[in-house]
C-alpha cells in the first residue's frame, strides 16, 4: 500500500517559562523526541499514551499549527515539514 503520511525522527522542544530570577533561561524540554511512524492510505493509527507524553504535540504538528525542531513529515510523499501555505 501506498504511505499517507510519514514521521520521521521529529522532535518538538518548548522552552521551559521560569520566574525572572531563574538561571534556567534558555532551557527547552522535549515534548516530543526523535518520532518515526506512518500510516498507509484505508489504514487508521491510534495515538495513545499517558498525559503528557506528546499526544497533542503530534496533532499540531501533523495539521501544521507547529512546525518540527528537527525531523520530517511528509504527506502523500511531499515533504511538508516546512510548508507555511496551502498551495492553489
Amino acid at each position: 500500500m501506498d504511505v499517507l503520511v510519514e514521521i520521521k525522527n521529529v522532535t518538538k522542544l518548548f522552552p521551559v517559562h521560569t520566574g525572572i530570577f531563574s538561571s534556567e533561561k534558555g532551557r527547552k524540554f522535549a515534548a516530543v523526541e526523535d518520532v518515526s511512524f506512518s500510516i498507509e492510505k484505508g489504514r487508521t493509527l491510534g495515538l495513545v499514551g499517558e498525559s503528557g507524553s506528546g499526544k497533542t504535540t503530534i496533532a499540531n504538528l501533523l495539521l501544521k499549527l507547529i512546525c518540527p525542531d528537527k525531523g520530517r513529515i511528509f504527506f502523500n510523499g511531499e515533504d511538508i515539514t516546512h510548508l507555511h501555505k496551502y498551495k492553489q
